[in-house]
């Protein structure tokens, strides 16, 4: 077994994930989260069990030559998008406090579809609005988890 750019990134990120999932198990968990069935370290858990079984297959399996084309032609790849939606992740994380979860939501779900090339601005305002309205709805009111809707000028906490 040849240890290739691949299985060394999965070598990587088995180590991680187990790293990871070792912290999120003996994560200490207030009293009365003991009993609650979705626990603060339960998403963590399920990452690091996802991360462990496709890095061991990554490491078990034979890659195949698309990877290696990949790897090769990573010269190619538009960085600049790339940047350009990190960089829009940025500032809907800095934007999510001051403008409130809908707008700050619905801005990002636009922006980030225009930089990745929608040009049915109707279709993508109306799908961003609603995705941003509907999680919104989901989160507050079905889950109970309070998030801040608007801006405080507009009536946000």
């Amino acid at each position: 077994m040849r240890l290739t750019i691949d299985r060394w990134v999965a070598l990587f990120m088995l180590a991680f994930s187990v790293g990871y999932g070792y912290l999120a198990w003996v994560h200490p968990l207030l009293p009365f989260e003991a009993r609650m069935p979705f626990k603060p370290n339960t998403l963590p858990l399920g990452l690091a069990v996802l991360g462990v079984v496709f890095s061991l297959a990554t490491l078990m399996f034979e890659s195949g030559e698309e990877l290696a084309d990949d790897v090769k032609d990573w010269r190619t790849f538009d960085w600049k998008r790339t940047a350009a939606l990190v960089g829009l992740m940025v500032a809907y994380a800095l934007l999510l406090r001051p403008l409130g979860y809908v707008p700050s939501t619905s801005l990002f779900l636009i922006v980030g579809g225009l930089v990745l090339g929608e040009r049915n601005y109707a279709l993508l305002t109306f799908v961003a609005i609603a995705v941003s309205v509907s999680t919104w709805y989901l989160v507050q009111q079905v889950l109970g988890i309070y998030l801040v809707p608007w801006p405080a000028f507009m009536g946000g906490a």
